[in-house]
């Protein structure tokens, strides 16, 4: 009966997996067992082990037991501290081909005595990690990379406009709420046209202020007139109605010889 054995590219690949080949590489419980065990079964009968040795090896077996569980605790401590940290992990498939990628750790996962990391909803052993990243340093690395987009998006010191006030104001706030670690995140040549682009802008406001004022000292404002209202309240007549203070009529004269 022949055995098939699949072929990729002219040759035959080894399956070697991974938990194998870790345990080609390790020193457990069940290996010093057997090696106890070989050592009881083969010795010379005629000059048999001490029970001294056998005390101290099992002494040894104990202290290894110890530090093998203790370095099973600072893995999983070391492990548990990776969630939420900013990691880049590489990983090697089948082919040959190592890929990396960077997120945060969103869970660790325990499976017997290994544990994995999962990064952007994919499954990495804790070998794979190639990289730990600060939480602090990669905001920081975020937000000098967002300033320095804004800054670039704004034209040259020389070529802006009273249209740029709004943007350079939005700017200028945006550098004052960073902290002093995430300002020296920024690179000095975006922190260069940053400060320039603030002074031209400055000299241009000023401008315009100025401009206004002189605009405001043309103008007058109030109204000035020669004689205002000037009446003269009463009326004079000749013959007619003329009051002073009372009445003087001159009416009728009768006397007594008849009309005149």
């Amino acid at each position: 009966m022949a055995l098939i054995q699949p072929i990729v590219d002219g040759k035959i690949p080894e399956n070697k997996t991974e938990d194998n080949a870790s345990k080609g590489n390790e020193l457990g419980y069940d290996q010093f067992l057997q090696l106890l065990c070989a050592e009881m079964q083969y010795q010379d009968p005629l000059e048999p082990t001490s029970n001294t040795e056998y005390v101290a090896q099992l002494a040894t077996f104990s202290q290894m037991e110890a530090m093998l569980n203790m370095q099973q605790s600072i893995q999983s401590s070391n492990a548990n501290g990776l969630v939420g940290k900013y990691v880049i992990v590489k990983s090697t498939n089948q082919s040959g081909n190592t890929t990396a990628e960077a997120g945060f750790v969103d869970y660790v996962q325990y499976e017997g005595s290994k544990m994995y990391v999962f990064v952007n909803g994919n499954k990495y052993s804790l070998a794979d990690i190639y990289q730990v990243a600060d939480t602090d340093y990669m905001e920081a690395l975020t937000l000098a990379e967002t300033f320095r987009n804004a800054v670039a998006a704004l034209p040259d010191p020389d070529q802006l406009t009273a249209a740029d006030e709004e943007a350079v104001a939005k700017l200028g706030a945006a550098y004052s709420s960073l902290t002093a670690y995430q300002k020296s995140m920024i690179d000095s040549d975006t922190l260069e046209k940053f400060k320039a682009l603030v002074a031209r802008m400055n000299e241009i406001v000023g401008d315009k202020k100025d401009e206004d004022k002189n605009d405001g000292n043309d103008q007058t404002g109030g109204t000035t007139g020669t004689g205002g209202n000037d009446q003269t309240v009463g009326t004079t007549g000749t013959g007619g109605n003329d009051q002073t203070g009372g009445t003087t009529s001159a009416g009728t004269s009768t006397d007594g010889a008849g009309k005149s």
